[in-house]
C-alpha cells in the first residue's frame, strides 16, 4: 500500500520509509501550508500541496504564498 511519492521521481513508497526505494530521495517533511484569510473555510485546513501559492475557495494568498511575497 502506497502511503507517499516521491517528489523527485514519482514512485510510490510505503508509509513506514523514510527514503525512496527507486532514487534515495528523503521522504518530505509534511506540509503546514494553508489559506492565509481568517474569514475562509480553508484557513484551518493543511493543503495538500506544501507550493500552492493561492486558497482554491477564497483567492487570497497562502502562508506559503505569503512567505514567497516576503522575499521578493
Amino acid at each position: 500500500m502506497c502511503s507517499w511519492v516521491c517528489p523527485a521521481c514519482n514512485t510510490a513508497n510505503d508509509a513506514d520509509d523514510s527514503y525512496c526505494i527507486e532514487c534515495g530521495c528523503h521522504k518530505p517533511a509534511p506540509s503546514n501550508n494553508h489559506c492565509s484569510n481568517p474569514n475562509c473555510k480553508a484557513y484551518n485546513v493543511i493543503l495538500s500541496n506544501p507550493e500552492q501559492k493561492h486558497c482554491g475557495k477564497c483567492g487570497a494568498a497562502t502562508t506559503y504564498g505569503k512567505e514567497i511575497e516576503s522575499f521578493s
